[in-house]
């Protein structure tokens, strides 16, 4: 070590070391909150699942945190090192009732977690009933044990689970003789197959999958309550022969089998609306009403929304897709559809949507951020400031379009005496958001004509996807060493096919980052031509192509593990860098196509992958895990340097040192 780090050491964090475990030796003790407890009273401590006598194919680490959402009481938790019942207890006299004492009662402290012999019961029975009833264990048996030490208890619940049943067969029966062909068919994709083990949740799952399909195929009224799931274990060695049984509809009847009817839109709806104040318009074979002069939102935009077709079989898919999409649409604030059979044929149903709009077409947000941190010198503490605003347009092009101007700045100065300004930033951006796929300049389209995307997943794409355009200004500036400014533009489309998945393509975007180094950090530059080239101006180009991410979350319920992924890949020059070659090529010549005599097109690959994992484990507490990797190649004449922009961050609220699970 260094003498000044020594001396830094000992002039600056010795003292304040010093000062914190003097401060916990005399508070610490006088949060004992044990002297607060009645003769006959336990804190509970420490509380504990134990899974004892499990079978091998048993994931114990799973039922283990499947078994603690059944408990009724916790351990208190801590706030700076100090147990939390001690600011509920402190707080809690006749005479404690400020403001100030209600708040440390209210938001420090928590009421104290007491043994209660009920609450330990209820937890031991819901965790026996739940292995007995959901989980196939049968025979499970879960016992509660307290050891005491003085006055805190710790609680360990002892779970013996023995043997899980497992499927000997499945069987899909249908009591509606218009069902059971079509049973049939569904039975062939089943979740559940011989061996796997009983759970009340897969047997959920078939059941909601075998309503989806029969909803899907016309079958508007069927639900989960015409499903009867039994089982037989008779002569059967920890083996239960599993049921499906079809129930017919109200009196014996079987199940009907519906289409679309009439279709009405009220595209400016509310409350209040007169039906002699709206006129209608027959447009794409439905009826749309309105009470201004012109359409709100165009019809058109709307029509490519709704998913259910006048005389086609009805698909629960397509009605749960067009609520959905109606209120993607940004200019509503409400969408309802009211449904009903139509009064001349008890197969059709007619449906009616109310779309209200936004009260106010433009919003405006501010927002500000204090933030602070040190870069591993004790002079180099820094504080920043920044505020934003945005204005927003949910309507910008009478098609639903949110418009955004967004302006963000910011400040950070060196803590110290004299204060010190360190960087100066601003930001000025704009983003256009159409909710469809637009066709101009649209390689997906030409991609699907090619077949390179077959016409399915071209067709949910459109569905599913929207445009974005935005153009922007940004500037950074750190006052002893450079300063960065970027203009930028894109064009590109954001897809969500599924709830899970996520792709967003920018398929066209520019970007020109222009730096100035400042003599200081020149110096250092003038010793590393190769940190030197990465720090000159430079033009970023993609034509064709300019970005790909995906993006993957897992979910698979509060209590099981979830993940996450992202993947990206970021391309510049590469379609200036093949039409160079070609030229260069036909002419006989080995020109490189520059911008300007000072500006280079940017000629770089950049690939990452972002990899998270989580799960939780307590209600309020959960065990999380990133894994990140990227790899940023030039090509070209660029000799082996990408531009500092763009190089990989190691640090930072977006290094793997910071991110929010």
């Amino acid at each position: 070590m260094k003498n000044s780090d020594k001396n830094i050491l000992s002039t600056y964090l010795l003292p304040k070391i010093i000062i914190l475990v003097f401060t916990a030796i005399l508070v610490l003790p006088s949060c004992n909150t044990t002297k607060f407890l009645k003769d006959d009273e336990l804190l509970l401590n420490r509380l504990d699942t134990k899974i004892i006598s499990a079978d091998k194919k048993t994931n114990v680490s799973e039922l283990k945190s499947e078994l603690q959402q059944f408990y009724k009481q916790v351990p208190n938790t801590n706030f700076l090192f100090v147990p939390r019942e001690w600011y509920w207890y402190r707080n809690q006299e006749p005479g404690d009732t400020t403001w100030l004492k209600k708040w440390r009662r209210n938001s420090l402290g928590e009421e104290p977690s007491i043994l209660k012999e009920n609450l330990k019961e209820q937890t031991r029975a819901g965790m026996q009933n739940y292995l007995r009833n959901k989980k196939g264990f049968y025979n499970a048996q879960v016992e509660s044990e307290v050891k005491a030490n003085g006055k805190l208890a710790s609680v360990t619940y002892k779970v013996n689970p023995g043997t899980q049943y497992t499927i000997n067969s499945i069987r899909y029966l249908s009591k509606d003789s218009s069902l059971v062909n079509i049973i049939n068919d569904i039975s062939k994709e089943s979740l559940l197959k011989k061996g796997d083990p009983i759970d009340a949740f897969n047997f959920d799952l078939e059941a909601q999958r075998i309503t989806s399909e029969l909803q899907n195929l016309g079958y508007a009224d069927f639900n989960l309550n015409y499903i009867d799931i039994k089982g037989d274990s008779t002569e059967l060695l920890n083996g239960i022969d599993i049921f499906f049984e079809i129930l017919p509809y109200q009196d014996n009847q079987a199940h009907k089998k519906f289409k679309v009817g009439e279709l009405k839109i009220y595209t400016d709806y509310h409350q209040f609306q007169k039906e002699e104040n709206v006129s209608s318009e027959t447009l794409f074979g439905s009826e749309y009403f309105k009470e201004s002069k012109d359409f709100i939102v165009r019809p058109s935009i709307i029509n490519q929304k709704i998913f259910l077709l006048n005389n086609a079989i009805f698909r629960a898919e397509d009605y749960r897709k067009t609520i959905r999409k109606l209120f993607s649409l940004d200019s509503y604030r409400f969408v309802k559809i009211n449904q009903q059979v139509n009064p001349l044929s008890d197969t059709l149903i007619d449906y009616t949507i109310f779309l209200t709009p936004q009260n106010n077409k433009w919003i405006f947000d501010l927002g500000t951020d204090i933030f602070f941190s040190n870069i591993s010198r004790v002079d180099n503490n820094l504080i920043g400031f920044a505020v934003g605003t945005g204005l927003t347009n949910r309507n910008a092009l009478g098609g639903s379009e949110r418009y955004k101007l967004s302006v963000e700045t910011g400040v950070e100065f060196k803590a110290g005496t004299p204060i010190q300004t360190n960087t100066l930033s601003l930001g000025i951006n704009n983003s256009l958001d159409i909710p469809k796929v637009t066709k101009p300049l649209n390689l997906v389209l030409l991609m699907n004509k090619i077949g390179v995307i077959n016409d399915k997943s071209m067709r949910v794409l459109n569905e599913e996807g929207k445009t974005t355009i935005s153009l922007g200004y940004n500037f950074l500036d750190i006052l002893d060493n450079y300063k960065i400014s970027s203009f930028n533009t894109s064009y590109g489309y954001d897809f969500r096919p599924t709830k899970k998945h996520r792709l967003v393509f920018n398929q066209i975007g520019f970007n020109l980052t222009e730096y100035t180094v400042r003599p200081a950090f020149q110096i250092i530059l003038d010793s590393n031509p190769l940190q030197q080239r990465r720090f000159e101006t430079v033009f970023f180009s993609g034509l064709i192509f300019k970005d790909l991410t995906y993006y993957f979350q897992s979910d698979n319920g509060p209590y099981r593990s979830n993940y996450a992924f992202i993947s990206s890949l970021e391309l510049s020059g590469l379609e200036v860098y093949l039409a160079n070659k070609s030229y260069n090529a036909l002419s006989g010549s080995n020109n490189v196509w520059r911008v300007t005599d000072d500006i280079d097109f940017e000629k770089f690959a950049k690939f990452s992958v972002d990899g998270r994992w989580n799960r939780r484990i307590f209600k309020e507490s959960s065990l999380a895990a990133r894994f990140k990797a990227a790899v940023a190649v030039p090509y070209g004449e660029d000799n082996g340097v990408v531009s500092f922009i763009k190089q990989l961050l190691v640090g930072g609220p977006n290094s793997i040192r910071a991110w929010r699970p």
